[in-house]
């Protein structure tokens, strides 16, 4: 069974790539974000096409989250939570309980926070920050079974980028929210990519500007996180990074967990 994540940069222009993708990786869940559209204008009878129910919480402009889930694992008593995390309205959460494998699956896409002198901005990003932490604990302390999939637009570890100095006075590089991401990893869950590659070794995001897929000049933003309960349960994770270099691509690429 393979759940994914992709912050896919506008939905209805990625449709064939997506199709292409789709196809190819057959995943069971797919978590969309920044679909960039209401939830009314989102193409469902396309993915209904694809054999996948939505479960979408969107909004115009850049934000938007998305649940694509395959029919065959569509239940009744399945639940879906749309989740606000500050005080401003935005669409960046949205929770879905899956019956048949007894696991609640978060989509999430952090807020940028940039520019950090924009204290409005950065502190909206470290507040969203400690109400995922506030989320993710009863989860924890009750041993219930969680992923936590999106993008987190943190840079975790020195080497997720080329020249991490150049994003030290960065929402993403800074010290600030990378302590924040690590107090939920402090809780007890796992970033998985790290049980399958070393710091450096893979990307997930390329910049539009300066040729940085070209040049291989990347960052790793988007992550899976997993409850401690679930780990013997994970066969494989991956990151499908020839997505970039196909025809107007998302600047990110999809990545994907592979469960028993």
């Amino acid at each position: 069974m393979i759940v994914a994540s992709w912050n896919i940069n506008s939905v209805r222009i990625r449709l064939e790539i997506f199709k292409s993708w789709v196809e190819k990786r057959k995943p069971s869940i797919v978590l969309l974000q920044e679909i960039k559209c209401e939830s009314s204008e989102f193409p469902i009878d396309f993915f209904l096409g694809l054999g996948f129910e939505s479960y979408v919480y969107g909004q115009k402009g850049r934000n938007g989250v998305a649940i694509l889930v395959k029919e065959s694992f569509v239940k009744k008593t399945d639940e879906i939570t749309e989740v606000n995390l500050t005080d401003k309205l935005e669409a960046r959460v949205i929770k879905f309980f899956s019956k048949k494998i007894n696991t609640t699956i978060c989509n999430i896409y952090a807020p940028n926070g940039n520019p950090i002198s924009d204290s409005q901005k950065f502190s909206n990003k470290i507040k969203w920050y400690e109400q995922l932490k506030d989320l993710i604990l009863p989860y924890i302390q009750n041993e219930e079974k969680i992923i936590i999939g999106g993008d987190f637009n943190v840079l975790e570890n020195e080497k997720d980028v080329t020249n991490f100095y150049n994003w030290t006075n960065d929402a993403l590089g800074s010290l600030i929210i990378r302590k924040k991401f690590r107090e939920i990893l402090g809780l007890g869950m796992v970033n998985i990519v790290r049980d399958f590659y070393q710091p450096g070794e893979k990307f997930s995001f390329w910049d539009y500007q300066k040729a940085s897929w070209e040049r291989n000049d990347g960052l790793l933003i988007d992550h899976f996180l997993l409850s401690p309960n679930l780990l013997e349960k994970i066969k494989g994770f991956g990151i499908d990074s020839e997505i970039r270099g196909f025809q107007r691509p998302s600047d990110h690429t999809p990545i994907w967990i592979d469960l028993i």
